[in-house]
């Protein structure tokens, strides 16, 4: 099992994503973009210290200035027979440039999404796998950042269970 932050920050009037460009020297999802996480470690106590470690050592943020505010529904990848549980954390002081020291193994480049970017809906578009086709949905940015895959699908939870809930897409 693995687990992800799915880490909102405020800028200006809206809410952001923070995600990673995972490295491209990495074995598995090399270049992808996705949100900080990774497997469960035997230290770890359950899903939300992976996620908060995770996210601590792959953008260096301290876990201290996330609030976990809840999760998505759990999302398996079938091309890594992962599943991964979606943690949901707010980091209410923002995020500043001098926050940031991710770890350069793993992490080619962070990334700010305005959330106002990912509210349209997903294009669905067809991988070919194990005989089958699968559909899924496919964000393309304005800057040229494709978001799909398992990211993808968590973005999708994500912004039906904000819209869903009271206050549009203000943070819980």
């Amino acid at each position: 099992m693995s687990a992800v932050l799915v880490p909102l920050f405020p800028r200006g009037e809206g809410l952001f994503l923070l995600l990673v460009e995972r490295s491209d020297s990495l074995k598995r999802h090399p270049g992808q973009v996705a949100f900080p996480g990774g497997a469960r470690e035997k230290r770890d106590r359950g899903p939300v210290e992976t996620a908060l470690r995770e996210f601590t050592e792959e953008t260096g943020i301290p876990a201290e200035k996330v609030e976990v505010v809840g999760a998505l529904p759990e999302v398996w990848v079938y091309s890594s027979d992962f599943t991964i549980f979606p943690v949901v954390g707010y980091l209410p002081s923002g995020v500043a440039p001098g926050d940031l020291s991710p770890d350069g193994n793993e992490v080619k480049r962070v990334l700010e999404i305005p959330l106002k970017q990912l509210e349209r809906p997903p294009r669905m578009e067809n991988l070919a796998g194990e005989g089958q086709n699968f559909p899924f949905p496919v964000y393309r940015l304005d800057d040229g950042v494709v978001l799909w895959g398992a990211s993808a699908r968590i973005i999708l939870d994500l912004t039906r269970s904000l819209r869903d809930s009271e206050g549009g897409t203000r943070c819980p």
